[in-house]
Formats: C-alpha cells, structure tokens, sequence
C-alpha cells in the first residue's frame, strides 16, 4: 500500500477541522418530551379547539409549558415490585436463542430464579405452591433439555446448576 505525504497530510488536516468543529456541533441543549403527547380539551362548539394550554403560557416562554423539561415519575416500573398478591417473587435471565421459561407461585414468600445463559431451544417450568418456598436454577451451555421443577409446602430449597462442558459432559450440581 503506498501512502504519499500529500495524502496523509490532507487526511490529518481533515480530522484536525473535525476535532474543532465538533465542540459547536453538540453545545446546544436537548430536551425530551414525556412519554405522552399533550391532547386538546375538546371543541368549544363554535368551530373552534380549545387549546389544554392557555395561550398566554405559550406566549410568555415562546413555547407550550408542556413542552419544558419535566422531573421523571417516582413510580417504580411493575417488574421490580412485589405484587400484593403475597410477596411472591419470580426472575428470568435468558441469554440465548429460542428459549421458553415458565412460573407459577401458589402460596405467599415464594422465590423463584432461573437464568439460561448461552443456551439454546431450553425449556423450564418452575411450580411453586407453599409459603416461603425458594429455588436458584441455572442453565449454562446448553441446548434442548427441559428441566422441571416442582415444590410442594415444606419442600427443601432447590439450588441447581446444570453446565454444558467443552469435552461435552454435563454437569449437574445441586
């Protein structure tokens, strides 16, 4: 490959101007709307819409108020609470292609995680029905197995892994 010094000085002359433009291309401020979109009221039967913001608002800022940065909702997202339904708690981890993981909790305190990390075309179905009932199961580097866990009231926890290894045995460690 031949590089000239022609080329290479043209080449750094241009990164160089890149490098000093790009601090005036990203110095103005972005603002994100809400998730939702501001809806007018509704006609006020003369044919004309009343507007959800006052017009005097819009004029004094030069934009609608609703279109201001706004703080994020407290609320938390409905994943990481607990349901009022008894404190039961199910996650799922799936690293993989084609996986399918089931779980259903009868009873109160229960706690069930699965994770399929790299596997491929796995089933798993957790069936929990006590009171404060616990599982771990991990799957790693595995393809096709399904693996059934069922907890009646009063049953042991159930900590399991079940690995895929490189010579192609299969671990399995409670």
């Amino acid at each position: 490959m031949r590089l000239t010094l022609i080329n290479l000085l043209s080449r750094a002359g241009l990164c160089a101007l890149l490098l000093l433009m790009m601090p005036l291309v990203f110095t103005s401020k972005a603002h994100a709307d809400g998730a939702f979109v501001q809806q007018a009221i509704g006609f006020t039967g003369h044919g004309t819409l009343a507007l959800a913001v006052p017009l005097t608002a819009a004029m004094s800022t030069g934009r609608p108020s609703f279109w201001a940065p706004r703080a994020p909702s407290a609320r938390f997202a409905p994943e990481t609470t607990l349901a009022a339904s008894g404190g039961n708690f199910a996650s799922t981890l799936q690293i993989g292609n084609y996986n399918s993981v089931f779980q259903a909790q009868a009873g109160s305190g229960n706690i069930s995680n699965v994770g399929i990390i790299k596997g491929d075309y796995n089933k798993v179905g957790v069936l929990q029905a006590g009171h404060s009932l616990r599982s771990n199961l991990l799957l790693v580097n595995t393809t096709g197995l399904s693996v059934g866990v069922i907890q009646p009231n009063r049953s042991a926890p159930v900590n399991m892994l079940i690995a895929r290894l490189p010579n192609g045995g299969l671990l399995i460690k409670r």
